[in-house]
Protein backbone atom coordinates (compact mmCIF):
# COMPACT_ATOMS: atom_id res chain seq x y z
CA UNK A 1 0.00 0.00 0.00
CA UNK A 2 3.05 2.61 1.06
CA UNK A 3 4.50 1.52 -1.95
CA UNK A 4 1.47 2.37 -4.61
CA UNK A 5 1.18 5.63 -2.57
CA UNK A 6 4.63 6.43 -3.08
CA UNK A 7 4.36 5.63 -6.67
CA UNK A 8 0.93 7.39 -7.13
CA UNK A 9 2.93 11.15 -5.57
CA UNK A 10 5.93 10.94 -7.88
CA UNK A 11 3.75 10.19 -11.05
CA UNK A 12 1.76 12.95 -9.83
CA UNK A 13 4.74 15.21 -9.24
CA UNK A 14 5.72 14.52 -12.92
CA UNK A 15 2.93 15.32 -14.47
CA UNK A 16 2.94 19.04 -12.51
CA UNK A 17 6.58 18.92 -13.40
CA UNK A 18 5.68 18.64 -16.99
CA UNK A 19 2.95 20.59 -17.19
CA UNK A 20 5.07 24.10 -15.48
CA UNK A 21 7.67 23.02 -18.26
CA UNK A 22 5.04 23.27 -21.15
CA UNK A 23 4.36 26.63 -19.68
CA UNK A 24 7.47 27.79 -19.59
CA UNK A 25 8.66 26.58 -23.43
CA UNK A 26 5.86 28.86 -24.64
CA UNK A 27 7.09 32.09 -22.72
CA UNK A 28 10.57 31.47 -23.65
CA UNK A 29 9.48 31.14 -27.71
CA UNK A 30 7.60 34.31 -27.48
CA UNK A 31 10.73 35.94 -25.72
CA UNK A 32 13.37 34.66 -28.14
CA UNK A 33 11.03 35.47 -31.10
CA UNK A 34 10.81 38.56 -29.84
CA UNK A 35 14.52 39.21 -29.25
CA UNK A 36 15.23 37.92 -32.83
CA UNK A 37 13.27 40.41 -34.23
CA UNK A 38 14.90 43.17 -32.09
CA UNK A 39 18.50 41.57 -33.39
CA UNK A 40 16.96 41.67 -36.63
CA UNK A 41 15.79 45.25 -36.72
CA UNK A 42 18.52 46.69 -35.17
CA UNK A 43 16.60 48.49 -33.03
CA UNK A 44 17.51 47.74 -29.26
CA UNK A 45 19.14 48.68 -26.05
CA UNK A 46 21.35 46.69 -23.63
CA UNK A 47 20.85 48.17 -20.24
CA UNK A 48 24.46 47.66 -17.96
CA UNK A 49 24.87 46.12 -14.68
CA UNK A 50 28.82 45.47 -14.65
CA UNK A 51 31.63 45.95 -16.49
CA UNK A 52 35.02 43.76 -16.16
CA UNK A 53 37.92 45.27 -17.44
CA UNK A 54 40.98 43.08 -19.12
CA UNK A 55 43.32 43.65 -15.55
CA UNK A 56 40.58 44.07 -12.93
CA UNK A 57 38.02 42.41 -11.14
CA UNK A 58 34.01 42.67 -12.53
CA UNK A 59 32.68 45.80 -11.08
CA UNK A 60 28.61 46.83 -10.75
CA UNK A 61 28.15 50.42 -12.95
CA UNK A 62 26.10 53.54 -12.18
CA UNK A 63 21.99 52.68 -13.47
CA UNK A 64 21.77 54.62 -17.06
CA UNK A 65 24.86 52.96 -18.73
CA UNK A 66 23.72 51.24 -21.66
CA UNK A 67 24.47 50.88 -25.74
CA UNK A 68 21.88 52.05 -27.95
CA UNK A 69 21.25 50.79 -31.20
CA UNK A 70 19.16 52.59 -33.97
CA UNK A 71 18.60 53.86 -37.52
CA UNK A 72 21.98 52.80 -38.69
CA UNK A 73 23.85 54.39 -35.57
CA UNK A 74 25.18 53.02 -32.24
CA UNK A 75 25.22 55.17 -29.22
CA UNK A 76 27.14 54.34 -26.23
CA UNK A 77 27.26 55.67 -22.69
CA UNK A 78 29.71 53.00 -21.05
CA UNK A 79 32.31 53.93 -18.45
CA UNK A 80 35.93 52.42 -19.30
CA UNK A 81 38.57 51.47 -17.21
CA UNK A 82 41.71 50.32 -18.74
CA UNK A 83 45.28 51.74 -20.53
CA UNK A 84 45.66 53.02 -23.88
CA UNK A 85 48.76 52.36 -26.00
CA UNK A 86 47.90 54.03 -29.17
CA UNK A 87 46.30 57.10 -27.51
CA UNK A 88 47.11 61.01 -28.73
CA UNK A 89 48.65 63.47 -26.71
CA UNK A 90 46.39 65.91 -25.34
CA UNK A 91 43.32 64.18 -27.55
CA UNK A 92 40.97 67.52 -26.83
CA UNK A 93 37.31 65.35 -26.71
CA UNK A 94 38.11 62.07 -26.28
CA UNK A 95 35.67 60.13 -25.96
CA UNK A 96 36.54 56.49 -25.23
CA UNK A 97 33.07 54.70 -25.10
CA UNK A 98 30.67 57.55 -24.82
CA UNK A 99 29.64 58.51 -28.47
CA UNK A 100 27.17 58.12 -31.35
CA UNK A 101 28.41 56.87 -34.48
CA UNK A 102 27.43 55.03 -37.64
CA UNK A 103 26.97 51.22 -37.48
CA UNK A 104 29.52 49.38 -39.96
CA UNK A 105 29.47 45.43 -41.00
CA UNK A 106 26.45 44.42 -38.55
CA UNK A 107 25.86 40.70 -38.78
CA UNK A 108 23.77 38.20 -36.38
CA UNK A 109 24.84 34.58 -36.04
CA UNK A 110 22.91 32.17 -34.20
CA UNK A 111 25.63 29.53 -33.42
CA UNK A 112 23.01 27.76 -30.47
CA UNK A 113 19.60 27.55 -29.97
CA UNK A 114 19.59 29.55 -27.07
CA UNK A 115 21.61 32.21 -28.20
CA UNK A 116 22.83 34.85 -30.90
CA UNK A 117 26.19 36.72 -32.00
CA UNK A 118 25.70 40.01 -32.69
CA UNK A 119 29.34 41.57 -34.58
CA UNK A 120 29.95 44.91 -36.05
CA UNK A 121 32.19 47.99 -35.88
CA UNK A 122 32.55 51.36 -34.86
CA UNK A 123 34.87 54.02 -36.27
CA UNK A 124 34.18 57.08 -33.90
CA UNK A 125 36.88 59.36 -35.05
CA UNK A 126 38.98 58.90 -31.54
CA UNK A 127 39.21 55.32 -32.29
CA UNK A 128 38.04 51.85 -34.03
CA UNK A 129 36.04 49.43 -31.99
CA UNK A 130 35.02 45.18 -32.73
CA UNK A 131 31.68 45.07 -30.64
CA UNK A 132 30.65 41.32 -29.86
CA UNK A 133 27.82 40.99 -28.20
CA UNK A 134 26.21 37.62 -26.82
CA UNK A 135 22.11 37.42 -26.77
CA UNK A 136 20.98 34.77 -24.66
CA UNK A 137 17.20 34.09 -25.14
CA UNK A 138 16.68 35.25 -21.51
CA UNK A 139 17.48 38.32 -22.38
CA UNK A 140 20.87 38.11 -20.58
CA UNK A 141 23.78 40.16 -22.63
CA UNK A 142 27.21 40.29 -22.81
CA UNK A 143 29.48 43.31 -24.72
CA UNK A 144 32.57 42.52 -25.57
CA UNK A 145 34.35 45.55 -26.42
CA UNK A 146 37.84 45.55 -28.67
CA UNK A 147 39.31 48.97 -29.43
CA UNK A 148 42.22 49.26 -31.44
CA UNK A 149 44.41 51.28 -29.31
CA UNK A 150 43.42 50.40 -25.96
CA UNK A 151 42.70 47.43 -23.60
CA UNK A 152 39.79 45.46 -23.97
CA UNK A 153 36.77 45.26 -21.99
CA UNK A 154 33.54 43.85 -21.45
CA UNK A 155 29.95 44.58 -20.32
CA UNK A 156 26.66 42.56 -19.09
CA UNK A 157 23.52 43.44 -18.96
CA UNK A 158 20.28 42.90 -20.70
CA UNK A 159 18.74 43.64 -23.95
CA UNK A 160 15.26 45.61 -24.27
CA UNK A 161 13.32 47.40 -27.28
CA UNK A 162 13.71 51.10 -27.34
CA UNK A 163 10.07 51.37 -25.91
CA UNK A 164 12.20 51.73 -22.27
CA UNK A 165 14.26 54.86 -23.04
Amino acid sequence: MKKIFMMSMTALLLIVMAACSSGNKVVDTQRAEAIHALLESRQFVVMVGSMRPLSAPTMSVSQGQKMILRDGMVTCYLPYAGSGQNVGYGASGYKALNFSSALLDYKVEYPKPDRARVTFRVDNGDDNYRFHVEVFMNGKTTIDVDPRGRDAISYSGMIHGLDVL
